[in-house]
């Protein structure tokens, strides 16, 4: 407390002690004292600021996490239901040589002979890294997963479906890069995804990737507002499908709102209900108006952007057409 009061915030008596206890010095100060950046110092007076800019996080991530599991199970499943009509079998094996095979779609993305040989050798490295990925996660996982250990003490082969029991959402973009065109053309007919001057097989890749970075930060209890959990660059074909599907601004992933449009796309595509869809942009928006009210604009303006309520108002216009 002596230090949060050198650095101009102030903050006295029994109840803030207690509640800068419950929610921890990195919670409490170091981690909110920022946006995006430790040069981006936010103007930050008392502590009760603070309290609110790590509630306001904390009910936006209880909001999207049973959404964010509930996606990434179904998305699994879809990917799964086409690899074994694919291929055939439930076996990595033949899974691995007859659908994990995207190398072999190179040629007719690269018309430049060069781009294409050099695109062979990375997705031929990709696949191989894969299958190096599979190999660590059944022997890390082989005597603490039962999912595992009960195909092990059959001396069975472990299917796929178990094996996507123990990927992570990255081990599962990378699956899903290394499949072969017709696979993943298959897995976005069945979501309906639009072709036109897209191509729903790549960006549906990297949603997948921009979805993990998300899941991770809620599951890990990271702070979320000013989307710092980002990994790296989303390519712009996310949010130009956004964009085209749902009829809103730019969608940039600069803030919180675009990953709930992201959120809000796929659970359309998976068929969740209209009334779960809006319970999501709703909820968001009961939460968003309310901090609106408790946060100085300097503030909450670093977090929420100006074109917030046109993006949900967008969204929701979206659902209607389902």
């Amino acid at each position: 407390m002596k230090h949060l009061r050198a650095n101009g915030i102030h903050i006295s008596g029994s109840t803030q002690k207690r509640k800068l206890r419950k929610i921890g010095y990195y919670h409490g100060y170091k981690g909110y004292r920022f946006a995006k950046s430790s040069s981006n110092r936010l103007p930050l007076s008392d502590f009760n600021q603070i309290v609110a800019l790590h509630d306001f996080d904390m009910r936006v991530k209880a909001l999207l996490y049973e959404r964010i599991m509930t996606v990434e199970t179904a998305l699994k499943n879809r990917v799964l239901e086409a690899v074994l009509d694919h291929s055939g079998s439930e076996h990595f094996d033949v899974i691995y040589k007859k659908s994990l095979t995207a190398y072999r779609c190179t040629g007719k993305h690269h018309k430049n002979a060069k781009d294409a040989k050099t695109a062979y050798k990375n997705e031929w490295s990709r696949r191989l890294s894969l299958r190096t990925v599979i190999d660590r996660l059944i022997a890390s996982n082989h005597e603490t997963r039962a999912v595992v250990r009960h195909f092990r003490d059959k001396d069975e082969d472990i299917p796929i479906w178990a094996l996507f029991e123990i990927m992570t959402l990255g081990n599962f973009g990378v699956f899903y890069s290394c499949l072969h065109d017709d696979v993943k053309s298959t897995i976005c007919d069945d979501l309906h995804m639009p072709r036109g001057n897209f191509d729903p097989p790549l960006t549906l890749q990297r949603m997948i990737f921009a979805f993990k970075d998300l899941r991770n930060a809620v599951a890990h209890n990271s702070i979320i507002l000013d989307v710092r959990f980002k990994t790296g660059r989303i390519s712009k074909s996310v949010g130009e499908l956004l964009k085209f599907e749902m009829g809103t601004i730019d969608v940039d992933f600069d803030e919180i709102t675009d990953y709930v449009l992201l959120i809000t796309y796929l659970m359309a595509r998976l068929q969740f209900t209209k009334t779960e869809c809006r319970q999501l942009i709703q909820g968001y928006r009961e939460i968003v108006e309310r901090y609106r009210g408790l946060l100085p604009y300097s503030i909450y303006s670093q977090f929420i952007g100006t074109q917030t309520r046109s993006k949900l108002n967008a969204a929701e216009a979206f659902i209607k057409t389902l």
